[in-house]
């Protein structure tokens, strides 16, 4: 592509207003500011965190309350002596059946892990770097695809990667399906 080409896209798409000049660094951290704002972590709004606090404070306990019970009742003796301890038959039976159950998932949980991670350590590296997980031919058309799709919209590849500012104007968005549409009809649909 030569300099007059990149020149007339360049003046193409300043016309349309496309282009954002934005020397200023003082603006740039104010949109960064105030692109999220959560008054949490702001000064003040005491009523605001005190609140949140509070609620996560008592499902905190609502959720841990009942696993403590659950293991101070396991135990033969109180372990904690300001919890709730079952005192009849039924509970210790039931917490016999559930200390038999908690071991038995801990031993599959632990089991489990293991094979996948010995099976995944295997795969990574014996398999994956003897054999190519993707198809070439297939990336490349998808490539190709893409950089058309680029250049129809956007401009040339090296207008693209020399310039700075660039605003999308709304008719360039991308539809949430279009991709997936022209790899189906170029005959490299993902899959």
């Amino acid at each position: 592509m030569t300099d007059k080409n990149i020149q007339s896209n360049t003046k193409q798409f300043s016309q349309e207003s496309v282009f954002i000049a934005v020397d200023d660094k003082v603006s740039n951290t104010q949109d960064v500011k105030n692109f999220v704002q959560y008054d949490f972590f702001d000064k003040g709004h005491w009523e605001l965190k005190l609140r949140q606090f509070g609620i996560n404070f008592a499902f905190l306990i609502v959720l841990v309350l009942p696993v403590l019970i659950l293991f101070d009742s396991l135990q033969n003796g109180r372990f904690w002596q300001s919890l709730y301890h079952w005192h009849y038959q039924d509970g210790f039976d039931l917490t016999k059946f559930l200390q038999a159950s908690i071991l038995i998932a801990i031993v599959v949980v632990l089991v489990c892990s293991l094979a996948f991670l010995v099976r995944n350590n295997y795969r990574e590296q014996k398999i994956y770097p003897n054999q190519m997980t993707y198809n070439d031919d297939k990336l490349q058309a998808r490539k190709s695809v893409m950089n058309e799709l680029y250049t129809s919209r956007y401009g040339d590849k090296s207008f693209r990667e020399s310039t700075k500012y660039y605003a999308v104007n709304e008719e360039q968005n991308i539809d949430d399906h279009l991709i997936s549409d022209l790899f189906k009809e170029s005959g490299v649909e993902i899959k």
